[in-house]
């Protein structure tokens, strides 16, 4: 729904909002969204399942009017930026979303005069994306800086999985206030769990490349392009990929799903494909035995699954100068790493070859950098987010 006919609705529902204060009176009304209302997926779907199950709360999830996933959501939802969902939000005591509450709940309200009173009013939980780790803080659009800055600072609730996180999000991300920061755990994770399938099987995640946009370079000329395509077209990858009989799966980040395109002109081996954007990532988590990724978050899921990862962090200079980590990437990773294509297929094959484990070396590793990056590993993280809410507006 576009700007104007949002803000629009906005005020109609404002203007209606005394005449239909009868109608909400004594309700307890939740929204969950996330995902800018185009996707079911992650935290926002754990907590809204998880509520669904206690059935103490009116909820509802918040969706895009033309969003394909829409039937596949179960129980009440609304379309964002219509007049029913800005009413329901003046009405509602909390609201949960994992990317912003203007993207995923009740767009450009933050911002309006007057109306921007109900953001104040509404218990706000900001379930985020993923761990704030191997990402330094950016503004999707710098034009907008100091306005998210001050959303986010906003938030009631700033949702952590360790104390390291924490750390980070309070003193050097977006200095959140410390007394909304709290660890919980992500909600996901509770739903994360091995899914044992016959056939053995790889995940290859990449994350996106902001500065690319902003580049006059031919994406197929980017070294992130090259890389990714001379991985999965590489004949000794292919080759050991079809004796042993395993499956590599590859997921291009949803903000890279514009040049899908180029990627499916490559000629891949029949041990390998290429996963189109509404596939289920935390399935594909669940049923994978190694994965590999560069900076991508979907690094602590597979870490909490306690599965072997590969950093292929063939940019490492050129990302810790345009982005940054938080992770110390010479010491803190908690998976092996490779900076070349050949010694990421070296990798693959000798951890495949050890029953997809890694070498004792890198376990001990692995196992002691655990208490750092994950608290809790005990499928209670969506009962301590839900009770943090009710410790907090009660």
């Amino acid at each position: 729904m576009d700007k104007i006919k949002c803000l629009i609705n906005m005020i109609i529902a404002y203007l209606i909002y005394p005449f239909n204060k009868g109608n909400f009176k004594n309700r307890n009304i939740w929204l969950v969204g996330g995902n800018a209302g185009e996707l079911f997926v992650d935290n926002g779907r754990a907590m809204y399942e998880y509520l669904r199950s206690k059935q103490q709360e009116e909820v509802y999830w918040v969706i895009n009017r033309n969003a394909k996933i829409a039937k596949k959501i179960p129980g009440e939802k609304l379309i964002k930026g219509s007049i029913k969902s800005y009413l329901y939000f003046m009405n509602a005591k909390v609201a949960l979303f994992s990317h912003s509450i203007s993207a995923d709940i009740v767009p450009y309200l933050f911002v309006v005069p007057l109306i921007n009173k109900f953001h104040k009013k509404v218990f706000k939980v900001f379930l985020n994306h993923g761990t704030v780790g191997f990402k330094v803080r950016q503004a999707m659009n710098p034009k907008t800086a100091k306005v998210a800055e001050a959303l986010v600072k906003s938030y009631d609730l700033n949702i952590c999985d360790s104390e390291f996180e924490r750390k980070v999000k309070t003193e050097v991300w977006w200095e959140v206030p410390k007394e909304t920061a709290v660890i919980t755990g992500y909600p996901r994770y509770d739903k994360l769990y091995n899914l044992e399938i016959a056939e053995k099987q790889i995940f290859f995640m990449p994350t996106w490349r902001n500065w690319l946009k902003s580049e006059n370079q031919k994406f197929e000329d980017t070294k992130y392009f090259q890389n990714i395509s001379n991985l999965i077209t590489d004949k000794k990858l292919n080759d050991y990929l079809e004796k042993n009989n395993i499956k590599l799966n590859v997921y291009i980040h949803q903000l890279m799903q514009d040049h899908l395109k180029n990627f499916g002109n490559i000629k891949l081996g029949k041990n390998i494909k290429i996963l189109p954007k509404e596939v289920n990532i935390t399935e594909e988590l669940q049923k994978s035995k190694l994965l590999i990724t560069d900076y991508s978050s979907v690094a602590y899921d597979f870490y909490y699954l306690n599965k072997p990862i590969i950093f292929f962090q063939f940019d490492k200079r050129e990302y810790e100068e345009k982005v940054g980590s938080y992770v110390d990437l010479d010491k803190d990773l908690f998976g092996k790493q490779a900076k070349i294509v050949e010694k990421c297929v070296e990798e693959i094959i000798e951890i495949s070859e050890n029953n997809f484990h890694y070498d004792k070396e890198m376990k001990q590793k692995s196992d002691k950098l655990r208490e750092k990056f994950l608290k809790y590993v005990d499928k209670g993280n969506c009962e301590r987010v839900y009770d943090e809410i009710l410790k907090r507006i009660n």
